[in-house]
């Protein structure tokens, strides 16, 4: 990969160089000499996780987030309109603009895609320690974890208005999707100051499989059973502490969660054709 990237750099006006990190404790040391050294973009190169470390590390600064997707969904290079190969991310991104776009945090902890509690975030945590990879593989998972999940009840204040629900899946997104296409909230922006709250209140064993195809095809707001709500502000109460993902990393979240947008606060390039964000 590095050596794809440096032929990929060959020609351009502007200076690049490759950084190995073993560890992402590394990652500080590392952005904090870029910064130093008068670096304009700092890119990822791997999945959302690897996304995920280094954009947090650049919010509210005026380093730009670069992404040469190489991971197994590559949901935000996907929302963002970036190729999967290394090549086309940096042909595209040569000659890119730099927009600054919306993250969000939960608990405090940043987030630039989705993130969720209940069925999803036990699919994030099954696919994370699969062996292969993919959105046969997501589907797949998702319909097995399906059968033997319950819905739980929330309580869920939306900026400020409170109502109670059960439901299998809460998600909040910043950008569109999961990875793989796989589009939570295809009407999500990065730059509208608002979270995409998506609640999947019911699906039976028979409406579950059109309801997962669904994600891919655009159209999974329009499935029976899922409410779509946007919000600057979200707190959500539950009966425990419990699994939640953030970027599709799985993790363990409290009983109540305080998520909330950070309008306009990563810089990002992005291809220059790109129309909507």
């Amino acid at each position: 990969m590095a050596e794809a990237i440096r032929l990929g750099c060959a020609g351009w006006a502007a200076e690049a160089d490759v950084t190995s990190c073993e560890s992402k404790d590394d990652l500080d040391g590392i952005i904090a000499t870029a910064s130093r050294s008068g670096v304009e973009v700092v890119y990822a190169v791997g999945g959302d996780g690897t996304v995920h470390e280094i954009a947090k590390r650049l919010v509210h600064t005026e380093l730009a987030l670069g992404i040469i997707p190489a991971g197994s969904g590559n949901g935000l290079a996907r929302h963002l309109g970036i190729p999967l190969t290394a090549e086309a991310a940096l042909a595209t991104c040569r000659d890119g603009v730099i927009e600054t776009i919306d993250s969000a945090t939960v608990n405090g902890l940043p987030f630039f895609g989705v993130m969720g509690i209940g069925l999803d975030a036990t699919i994030a945590e099954r696919f994370a320690t699969s062996t292969i990879r993919g959105p046969r593989t997501y589907v797949r998972l998702g319909l097995r974890t399906f059968l033997g999940f319950r819905a739980e009840e929330y309580e869920i204040e939306i900026d400020g208005a409170k109502q109670r629900r059960q439901a299998l899946v809460l998600a909040i997104a910043n950008s569109s999707q999961y990875g793989n296409n796989a589009r939570i909230a295809p009407l999500a922006s990065l730059q509208d100051g608002l979270l995409d709250v998506v609640i999947i209140e019911s699906a039976s064993w028979f409406s579950a499989p059109r309801m997962l195809m669904r994600l891919f095809d655009g159209t999974f707001l329009r499935s029976k059973g899922v409410r779509f709500i946007q919000a600057r502000d979200v707190k959500i109460r539950r009966a425990a502490a419990g699994p939640a993902h953030v970027d599709g990393e799985p993790i363990t979240l409290p009983e109540t969660l305080a998520v909330k947008v950070v309008p306009r606060s990563l810089r990002v390039l992005m291809p220059r054709a790109r129309i909507r964000i």
